[in-house]
């Protein structure tokens, strides 16, 4: 990797939320905001091709108010993604639309500076989100989607952690000058449990 990706900062440890071997997931702050290129992720053309994103502008007051409204939103999970001993914020993962009778959720996450554009730091940071989803949160599946032209990423999904089709919705999104098709995809706590190998997730839950 290149050098110019390291970050020499240190991240507050009172804002570590879930920790693996390459990256941290914090809790998100007005300093994140502020100190990062988070709100601008949504105005790049490249990191947003795939996103229902950049069809308006986003502004730092915009990403401010929307941080703000996750507190009182009882319903949705977003954490900061950050390399292990960096303070930088690279990307953000969360939990949508949590349900806690019927035990399901919604995953997405964005990496957002492109230096870190690695598998390992998505992998990872998407095994510790679902596994706190499960295993923390007491959830039993988790849903998400990804756009036609992300079927390797799809693929990814569905061979590292298990999760399996569920449908295409034809022509759902408008993005650059054309309809895409959208798949969707879900996970159940078993299949999870199946996918990784049940010693190797009792040996990271105790």
């Amino acid at each position: 990797m290149d050098d110019s990706t390291n970050d020499t900062g240190k991240i507050d440890e009172n804002e570590v939320f879930l920790s693996g071997g390459f990256i941290i997931l914090k809790v998100l702050t007005e300093v994140d905001v502020a100190s990062s290129d988070w709100y601008g992720w949504f105005n790049d053309i490249d990191t947003t091709a795939h996103m229902q994103k950049h069809y308006y502008p986003n502004t730092r007051t915009k990403q401010v108010n929307y941080l703000r409204s996750l507190d009182e939103d009882d319903s949705t999970l977003q954490l900061g993604i950050v390399p292990t001993g960096g303070s930088m914020l690279i990307g953000v993962i969360g939990l949508h639309i949590i349900d806690y009778i019927n035990r399901t959720t919604d995953i997405s996450m964005v990496i957002g500076d492109k230096r870190y554009r690695h598998l390992i730091y998505a992998q990872e940071a998407m095994q510790l989100m679902i596994e706190h989803a499960f295993f923390t949160l007491n959830l039993n599946r988790i849903t998400g989607g990804y756009v036609e032209d992300l079927k390797d990423w799809g693929l990814f999904l569905k061979r590292r952690f298990g999760f399996k089709g569920e449908g295409i919705s034809r022509q759902q999104v408008f993005k650059n000058g054309v309809y895409i098709d959208t798949h969707r995809i879900g996970l159940l706590r078993e299949e999870y449990i199946e996918t990784v190998g049940r010693d190797s997730v009792e040996r990271r839950s105790s």
